[in-house]
């Protein structure tokens, strides 16, 4: 299956927000809505959004989430980052002086789980290290990655929460997936498996 994969870049720290979609079709899926509402939703472009699914809590990947969490779109976060959503001290808004929160999660994920909406199947991969409960989505030879992968780096271990051997453990694992898997990380430009496997030689 093809994916519409539209990147909108926001937010007081450039957060990658991605509106995804099955080609063609009239739903999409939010990841990390960290941008502005208003340049995400052009990005959206007038198709049903049925879901928010966020790669870990910390305040700049869900910002803006809240005006989408209407009409029966449901928040997905993984179990172990689920605490964060209400608490400014774990998602790290309080550090900046602002005192972000969400509701509950809808769906709580765990290793192995997946995700169904829009007519996508995303594999939900549990990489800690950012955070106790960041996750990856993968669809076939795509996969969000959040701040665990980045072109050339990968997200830090120095904030609560974090934790360097557990960081070093998830890259690892996503190392193995096949090369040709395009990575879209929660800031900067997109990478492929292939690269970071070179670079990490």
């Amino acid at each position: 299956m093809e994916l519409d994969i539209k990147t909108v870049t926001g937010g007081p720290l450039d957060v990658n927000t991605y509106v995804v979609g099955a080609d063609g079709s009239n739903q999409c899926v939010l990841i990390d809505p960290g941008a502005e509402y208003a340049a995400v939703n052009g990005a959206v472009c007038g198709r049903e959004v049925t879901a928010v699914l966020l790669t870990h809590a910390h305040f700049d990947h869900m910002l803006y989430a809240r005006p989408w969490l209407k009409d029966g779109v449901k928040l997905y976060v993984h179990k172990l980052d689920a605490p964060a959503l209400a608490d400014p001290s774990l998602n790290l808004s309080g550090v900046v002086g602002a005192q972000l929160t969400l509701p509950d999660a809808d769906v709580l994920l765990e290793e192995g789980g997946c995700v169904e909406e829009a007519g996508i199947r995303f594999d939900v991969l549990h990489t800690p290290g950012h955070t106790p409960g960041s996750v990856c989505y993968r669809h076939e030879k795509t996969l969000f990655c959040g701040d665990t992968l980045f072109y050339q780096g990968y997200g830090r271990v120095d904030l609560a929460g974090g934790n360097s051997l557990q960081m070093a453990l998830s890259l690892k694992r996503l190392l193995k997936l096949p090369g040709d898997t395009v990575c879209y990380p929660g800031h900067g430009m997109k990478t492929k498996i292939a690269w970071e496997q070179e670079a990490n030689a």
